[in-house]
């Protein structure tokens, strides 16, 4: 398997803002003044200090799409999410804490404070659309979303004209079955809580078609001979990390700490163990 290396821009430069209040002593200036370096100091952007004091880098992600992410029989999760966010753990010094949680409560956790970061198979798109004020980092990985079908007729995404095809609601498959109608192909969107729950339907037969990602639909694929991939992708996604609005510091740190993992080597043997 060719290794899928992105090129990462990544900026290693932080400017450190410095600021001096002056004013003559005992008069109304001075309060002025300190009333503008609380405002400062209340503002300052403490993310990765904050981190690096608990120790602790707390990732949120849902556990039901491997290789991305599952739980193995010790009951742990694991996977291509889980094992790149442990090195980057490891080169910001600090110990990683995963959060199960379900797909559709990432976001409201994270902006809840439940965990630092994101790290389960999510694109910037749909951070964006959930609130624009989010902090994303660099894509780290780019996946395929293709066609699962017990229909022979369907081989290709124009195949799908008038067809119904099924999606995990709110994910990066439904936003490429959405997408479809840009090209003038017209579908019938079935959204569903869980790819298991649309892949579940696509084997009774109650929909045509299923998009999801080719990772995860090669795991599928052996369950049942009778559904295949379509050979040619809907559209191809980009995943990144997905981080609190104002927490610069940190962004910039994973985004570093993915640099380096890239330039040494490590990134590419997480991919090869998770996706060859």
């Amino acid at each position: 398997m060719k290794k899928k290396v992105l090129a990462v821009l990544l900026s290693a430069a932080m400017t450190a803002v410095f600021a001096a209040g002056c004013g003559n002593t005992g008069d109304s200036k001075d309060g002025n003044s300190e009333a503008a370096t609380e405002e400062e100091t209340a503002g300052e952007d403490t993310s990765l200090k904050d981190i690096q004091e608990a120790g602790v880098m707390t990732v949120g992600m849902c556990p039901e799409y491997p290789p991305f992410e599952s739980i193995n029989t010790e009951g742990e999760i694991e996977g291509f999410d889980a094992d790149l966010a442990a090195a980057v753990g490891e080169i910001l010094g600090v110990e990683v804490e995963f959060v199960n949680t379900p797909y559709e409560g990432l976001i409201a956790g994270l902006m809840n404070g439940d965990f630092d970061i994101i790290m389960s198979g999510m694109s910037p798109e749909e951070a964006d659309e959930a609130d624009k004020t989010l902090n994303v980092t660099e894509n780290y990985y780019s996946v395929a979303e293709v066609i699962l079908s017990k229909d022979d007729s369907i081989q290709s995404k124009e195949d799908l004209e008038g067809k119904t095809v099924g999606s995990h609601s709110g994910s990066t498959s439904e936003y490429a079955v959405d997408a479809l109608a840009d090209e003038n192909i017209h579908v019938e969107s079935a959204p569903y809580n869980r790819h298991s729950e649309a892949f579940a339907d696509l084997q009774n037969g109650n929909i045509d078609a299923q998009v999801v990602e080719e990772t995860w639909a090669k795991e599928k694929v052996t369950v049942d001979d009778g559904i295949h991939i379509c050979e040619e992708p809907v559209s191809s996604i980009n995943v990144a990390g997905v981080i609190g609005s104002g927490k610069d510091s940190f962004r910039d740190a994973f985004n570093g700490a993915l640099k380096q993992l890239i330039d040494n080597g490590r990134y590419d043997e997480i991919v090869e163990k998770w996706f060859s």
